[in-house]
C-alpha cells in the first residue's frame, strides 16, 4: 500500500466519522499488515521530545530500520506482538507531588503512534469543541481565552481529576471503543498496550490492572475518548439549565439612575452629579441573582477541570477547565 493510498484510506475513515459521529468502523486491524503505515508512524515522532529515549530493553526509535517493519507485520499477521513493560521515571509536579512517566521502548513506539493515528481518524471529528487537552491545534491558551470570554461569572470552580490517567478502567474504556470500534483485533492490541505494564524503580516487573501510561504515543486520545462521556455529560446540563434571555435590571442601578438624569435636567451642582455618576458606575446594571436566568460554561484541558458556578435563588450551575 502505497503512502497516498495509506493517507487516502485513513482520511475516509475521517470522512464518516464527521459525517456521522455514531459511525461504527470496522477493519481498522488490516491497516497493521502496511509497511507505510510505521513509516507515517515514524516520521510522525520522530522529532519529539523524548523520541530518542529508550525503553526498558534499551532500544530508541534511533534504531529504525526495514526490519522492525517486517517483524512487527508478521507479530500482526499472527496477534503475535506483545507490548514490552515500559521503563518508569518520576518527575516533581508544581504541587511538589512526582508524577509517575512511562518510556516504551522503540517498536512500541511505532505500534502506539500507529494506534494514536487510526484513532484520532475516528475520534478527533466527534470530539466536543469544549475539550482542549492533547488535540491537533489546541492548547491550554485556547482554553484559558475560552474562559476569558465568560463575563459576569459569580462562582467559579476549577477541578483536577485526581490520578486520571493512573485510574482509568480498562473495561470501561473498551465499552467506550467498542460503541464506535467493530474490530476485536484492535481492541486485543488495544488491550495489550494498557495491560503491558512497566518495570518499578528496582527494575521489577509490575503488570497493570488499570490505568493508561503517561508517556505512552496513544495515551493521551485514550483518556479523551474516556472523558468525552464528561463533555458530553456537560453539554447536556447546559442545554437543560441555561435558561432566560436577558437578567432583568437591577432596581438599585435603575434608582440611582433615574436620581443622576433628573440631577442633570435640573441643572443640580457638579458635586451631586458627580458623586451619582460615581455610584451608577458601580452598581451592575442588571440583577445577578435573577432567578428567571442561568448561564453554564464549561471548558476542560485534559484531566483539570474548572466548573464555574452562577449562583442565584433557585439553585446553582458548574463549569469545569483544566489547569
Amino acid at each position: 500500500m502505497e503512502q497516498s493510498k495509506l493517507v487516502e484510506r485513513l482520511e475516509g475513515y475521517r470522512r464518516r466519522n464527521s459525517v456521522n459521529h455514531c459511525y461504527v468502523n470496522n477493519d481498522l486491524y488490516r491497516l497493521f499488515y502496511s509497511r507505510d503505515l510505521y513509516i507515517v508512524a515514524y516520521n510522525s515522532v520522530k522529532s519529539n521530545d523524548g523520541a530518542e529515549t529508550s525503553g526498558a530493553d534499551g532500544t530508541s526509535l534511533h534504531g529504525f530500520c526495514e526490519e522492525w517493519i517486517t517483524e512487527l507485520i508478521s507479530s500482526m499477521r499472527d496477534e503475535s506482538y506483545q507490548p514490552q513493560p515500559n521503563r518508569t521515571t518520576m518527575i516533581p509536579k508544581k504541587n511538589g507531588k512526582m508524577r509517575k512517566l512511562s518510556f516504551p521502548n522503540g517498536k512500541d513506539k511505532l505500534v502506539q503512534e500507529a494506534i494514536r493515528l487510526i484513532l484520532e481518524c475516528i475520534y478527533e471529528p466527534t470530539f466536543s469543541n469544549l475539550s482542549y487537552g492533547f488535540r491537533p491545534k489546541r492548547s491550554t491558551q485556547g482554553a484559558l481565552a475560552e474562559v476569558e470570554t465568560w463575563k459576569g461569572t459569580i462562582w467559579f470552580i476549577e477541578g483536577d481529576i485526581s490520578t486520571c490517567f493512573d485510574e482509568i478502567d480498562h473495561r470501561i474504556l473498551e465499552t467506550i471503543l467498542r460503541e464506535r470500534i467493530d474490530d476485536e483485533r484492535l481492541i486485543r492490541l488495544i488491550n495489550k498496550i494498557l495491560k503491558a505494564g512497566y518495570f518499578d524503580m528496582q527494575h521489577i516487573s509490575q503488570r497493570t490492572k488499570t490505568g493508561n501510561a503517561q508517556g505512552s504515543c496513544c495515551s493521551p486520545i485514550l483518556c479523551n475518548s474516556y472523558l468525552d462521556k464528561l463533555d458530553r455529560f456537560m453539554e447536556n446540563v447546559i442545554d437543560s439549565d441555561t435558561t432566560g434571555k436577558y437578567r432583568k435590571q437591577n432596581p438599585d442601578y435603575a434608582k440611582v439612575r433615574y436620581l443622576y438624569r433628573k440631577a442633570v435636567s435640573n441643572g443640580n451642582d457638579t458635586k451631586t452629579i458627580k458623586q451619582l455618576k460615581y455610584t451608577m458606575e458601580n452598581l451592575p446594571s442588571s440583577d445577578r441573582y435573577d432567578p428567571n436566568f442561568r448561564r453554564v460554561r464549561y471548558v476542560r484541558y485534559a484531566d483539570d477541570c474548572a466548573p464555574r458556578k452562577r449562583v442565584h435563588a433557585t439553585g446553582t450551575v458548574a463549569v469545569l477547565y483544566k489547569r
